[in-house]
């Protein structure tokens, strides 16, 4: 009883650590690159933000992709343009885009989520973005993505579902090549 208690104990540690290397084995998107600069989002005359809104998801990126920079030591320099130089020869990564909503929040989305079990806990404030990934050096675009995201009941604003997207940006830049 004991020896099937321990092969079946055996077995799972060696499919955990299968599956764990398989994920540690495949290549990053966005690897080969060293330095990341972020453009000011366009912000679209359409489009009903304030003209303000691309340079703050600008700054959310670069604070963003800092912290999983941090954690998982990929990018060396992270900027946003015109506010440093990227020393010459580091391969860059140019991140623009373009505003496509946002969406304030709504005191009648609060109430009509109220009556749905855990709704309280949703928000009802959206921004999304279209991201573009570009080799600086030779102006490929590398990736597109279309991101949007909403705020939560405690923080219903603009403002933290903008820094939720460049969140989301920053997971895309970090996850397995697709």
């Amino acid at each position: 009883m004991r020896i099937r208690r321990l092969l079946g104990m055996l077995v799972v540690v060696t499919m955990v650590f299968a599956f764990s290397s398989m994920a540690v084995g495949k290549d990053l998107l966005f690897a080969d690159y060293k330095a990341v600069e972020v453009q000011e989002f366009e912000v679209p005359p359409h489009v009903p933000a304030p003209d303000t809104s691309g340079d703050q998801l600008a700054e959310n990126i670069v604070y963003q992709v800092r912290r999983y920079a941090q954690k998982y030591g990929i990018f060396e320099i992270i900027i946003k343009e015109g506010t440093a130089e990227v020393p010459a020869g580091k391969k860059t990564l140019l991140i623009r885009g373009e505003v496509a909503e946002y969406t304030h929040p709504t005191v009648g989305g609060r109430i009509g989520r109220s009556f749905i079990p855990f709704g309280e806990h949703t928000g009802t404030a959206y921004f999304a973005a279209k991201y573009q990934f570009i080799d600086k050096e030779t102006g490929q675009v590398i990736h597109e993505e279309f991101l949007r995201t909403s705020s939560t009941g405690a923080e219903d604003t603009v403002d933290y579902a903008m820094l939720r997207n460049a969140e989301a940006a920053a997971k895309v830049m970090y996850s397995v090549e697709k």
